[in-house]
Order: structure tokens, then C-alpha cells, then sequence
């Protein structure tokens, strides 16, 4: 999920809920229709009717900020007196609207933020946390409990639309702890419960291969799960993956997170720049989604301020001179995990284009590191940069392309919930057989 992001959701939730009921109907009203694919050779539809459970299982692997999170806490300090520092029975803690509220919101951030200790990251002192229903959508199809903000939802609700889909069974979604990356404990062992859950889903559907659908920063965790598993394995479980705007380069956004914090689109009056920066600088993945080198060259300068420029190779020099050289030892915590693989199953990969995304921040005399910059567009999804969407043209075994255009079809967030989008993800499910050639479709 993007990182304009955590603030920025918030203050916009209840637009993004008219939106999705608008696109909601548009996406039922267009199972009236055939469902064909566009031009270009799409997998083959199959004939209606087919039994309850043959069909291709499914787990979603969902972006950052797009997992339920559940907390409990016995702690010996709170950030106010009116914080409660007891909370014995696990509540929410992301997305929770009643703490978006004067006060109160400094309680939640201080269990939300992550301390960096011993080289690695881990919860507040006393603070324990989960996800929700590892296994089912329910965690991810809304990111919050009384579904006021849509995440998967709707392609949920699609994917159900096909005879034989059922929730848990052949439809499941492995929920995360966002705030980690791969290389921490949390994240190793999100890597581990995958590997089970998909096998257990094979196992639960008659051997049969599943296909593995991710958004933005799940993308990240599927490379590194592929990495993690041989060939052989791969071969025997996986049908095919599916990547929806695939932050696989990394989004230059992350660099204004880190350095003065993101909150672009955010009234200033409402928000402190300061104290979201401190926020996002808490978060492994944040770190984890700075552009990467395999994308961004030494002559590529993203960050121009009065003393001097910086690229993608110069990251720890840039947050230690954003008084913050914490972050470089940070950034050793994502070594091992930030390189660029081929995943080494069939990919179909699907993204937006043609809105205007960060390329570029230039801070002038003074604002740095505090202030907020000027922000100088490029291609992308409005999150995430073009270049860094266009590495899946690199993978060995791609099978089809996608790329809708403009912010209604294609926006980082928006694409999940066009219909098109959502009924192409039916079409590939629904396949009697792969696609044997590269279709390359632009909308």
C-alpha cells in the first residue's frame, strides 16, 4: 500500500468508501456482461457450470498498511496520563477510527511504533501483536473491522462471483505485520507460515497448485519467498502469480517519509510533520521501500538540497545528515533482502501508469531536513515510479502484461478496485490452460 499514505488514508477514508461503493456497483453491474478479455490473446475462458471446488486456489499476499492488526499491552509508561497502560485483552490497534481522535492519537502511535534494539526491531516494551485471520480475507479484505475503508474487498467478492470459491478453503490471504521487513524475525517467519499455508491449501484442494495474488509491498515479500524455496518446490505448488503494482524497484516517496515525513495531501494544521516523521522513521519497511539500486543508476539524483545531492546509493549518508544517523545503522537491517530476483514461476504482472508520481525532492535553503520539500513529478501509479513498477518485464517466465492507465483505472490503490482489473484476475483464474505467448496490453 502506498505510504502517502498512513495519515493521508486516514483523513481520506470516508471518500475512499464512497469510491468503493461507486466502483463496487460498476464491478456487479459488469457480471451482467461475458467477462471477456480484451484484445491481445488472454488465458481461455472455461464453460459455466463446472463442479463447486474445481478451481485454482488462491492466497493473496496484501501491501503495506493492508493487514488487520490486533494488540494487547501491559506497559510501565504511557506517552499522557489519560493512555491506558493495560489493556489485557487484545484489541485493534490498525485500523482503529476511534483513535484518530485529539488525545487519543498519541496513545495508538506510541503502540504502533517500533523500537530498534540489539540491530533488529521489535514491538513497545510490554505491547504484543497479531494479525487477523492468517488463513481466511477477512484481515485483508477491509483494513479496518467494520469495513469503513475496502482494501481487497472488492477483488474478494469477485474471485467468490466464480463457482467453487470458497473463503478459507480455496481463497485465503496470509496477513502481516507491515511495519517489519523480511529480514526481521517477524518477517522470517511470515515467510515460514506462507510456505505452510500454501501447502496446507494444496493439500486441503486435492494437490491442487495455487496461485498467489499480491499488491504493492507483498510483492517485495513474495520475491523473498521465492528465494527462500527451491525449484522442485515450486514446481509441485505454485500454478502461477499474479503481482498487482509491484513496488519491485522501490517508490522515491519513502525517501521524504524518512527524511522530513510523509504527508503529502495532509492541511498541515491537522498533522505535525515532525511527529509522523518519527512515526515512519520507526518502521523497517519504510527502509524497505527506498528505490533501489538495480533501478536507480549513481547518475540518477533523487534528493537535491543546498549543500549537496544524493542517489539511491547514498541513503545512510543522506539520513545521517538528516540528523538522523540511526538510519544508516538501519539500513543494514535490509541488506540480503532489497536485491531484485527472478521468481522463477509464471508471472502476470498488472499496474497503472500515466499519473503523476514523486521522481525528484528539492529542498530548499533551511527545510532540510524539517521542512517539508518541493516535489518534482515522473511516471508511475501516483505511489509508486514506472521504472520500479516494469522490473516484472524482466522476469524469465511472464506471461502477460498489463498496464491501465490514469488515476480512475490505474492508481496504486484504485486498481483493486477496478472492475476491469478485477475480471481479467477472474479471467486468469478461470483458465483452461496457461497463456504459451507474452500478451502485452495497455488500456
Amino acid at each position: 500500500m502506498g505510504q502517502g499514505w498512513i495519515l493521508f488514508h486516514l483523513i481520506c477514508a470516508t471518500a475512499a468508501t464512497r469510491q468503493y461503493h461507486l466502483n463496487d456497483q460498476l464491478y456487479r453491474d459488469s457480471l451482467r456482461g461475458d467477462g471477456v478479455v480484451g484484445e491481445g490473446g488472454g488465458p481461455e475462458r472455461t464453460e459455466p457450470g463446472r463442479e463447486a471446488g474445481d478451481v485454482d486456489p488462491v492466497v493473496i499476499v496484501p501491501g503495506i498498511f493492508g493487514s488487520q492488526l490486533d494488540a494487547r499491552w501491559n506497559k510501565t509508561d504511557s506517552p499522557h496520563y489519560w493512555c491506558y497502560k493495560t489493556s489485557p485483552e487484545f484489541t485493534t490497534l490498525w485500523l482503529c477510527f476511534e483513535c484518530m481522535v485529539p488525545k487519543v492519537i498519541d496513545c495508538w502511535v506510541d503502540n504502533m511504533l517500533l523500537n530498534f534494539t540489539g540491530g533488529t526491531f521489535v514491538n513497545r516494551d510490554g505491547l504484543d501483536s497479531r494479525t487477523n485471520d492468517f488463513g481466511g480475507t477477512e484481515g485483508v479484505e477491509c483494513i479496518d473491522k467494520n469495513c469503513y475503508y475496502p482494501y481487497f474487498k472488492a477483488m474478494v467478492d469477485g474471485i467468490l462471483s466464480i463457482p467453487g470459491y470458497v473463503k478459507g478453503v480455496n481463497l485465503r490471504a496470509a496477513p502481516y505485520d507491515f511495519r517489519y521487513g523480511a529480514n526481521s524475525p517477524v518477517g522470517k517467519k511470515l515467510i515460514s507460515d506462507l510456505r505452510d499455508l500454501i501447502e496446507d491449501t494444496y493439500a486441503k484442494n486435492g494437490n491442487r497448485k495455487v496461485t498467489l495474488l499480491a499488491h504493492s509491498m507483498g510483492n517485495l515479500y513474495l520475491i523473498e519467498f521465492f528465494k527462500s524455496v527451491p525449484a522442485s518446490w515450486k514446481k509441485q505448488y505454485i500454478k502461477r502469480y499474479v503481482a498487482i503494482s509491484g513496488v519491485f524497484g522501490g517508490s522515491v516517496k519513502s525517501i521524504r517519509a524518512l527524511v522530513s515525513g510523509e504527508i503529502e495531501s495532509i492541511p498541515r494544521v491537522l498533522v505535525d510533520a515532525n511527529s509522523v516523521r518519527a512515526f515512519q522513521r520507526s518502521f523497517q519497511s519504510i527502509y524497505w521501500l527506498l528505490p533501489r539500486k538495480e533501478v536507480f543508476t549513481k547518475d540518477d539524483i533523487l534528493v537535491y538540497t543546498p549543500d549537496r545531492n544524493y542517489t539511491a546509493h547514498q541513503f545512510g549518508e543522506l539520513l545521517t545528515d538528516a540528523s538522523f544517523p540511526l538510519g544508516a545503522d538501519i539500513l543494514d537491517t535490509i541488506k540480503g533482502s532489497d536485491t531484485f530476483v527472478d521468481p522463477g514461476v509464471d508471472v502476470y504482472c498488472i499496474h497503472g501508469s500515466d499519473i503523476p508520481t514523486a521522481a525528484q525532492f528539492r529542498w530548499r535553503p533551511k527545510y532540510f531536513p524539517d521542512y517539508q520539500p518541493d516535489q518534482i513529478d515522473g511516471p508511475g501509479d501516483g505511489t509508486v515510479n514506472q521504472r520500479s513498477l516494469e522490473l516484472c518485464k524482466r522476469f524469465k517466465r511472464l506471461k502477460a502484461y498489463r498496464v491501465y492507465q490514469g488515476i480512475k483505472e490505474g492508481e496504486h490503490m484504485q486498481i483493486l478496485l477496478n472492475p476491469k482489473v478485477i475480471d481479467y484476475v477472474k479471467d486468469i483464474l478461470n483458465s483452461t490452460k496457461s497463456v504459451e505467448h507474452k500478451e502485452i496490453l495497455h488500456f
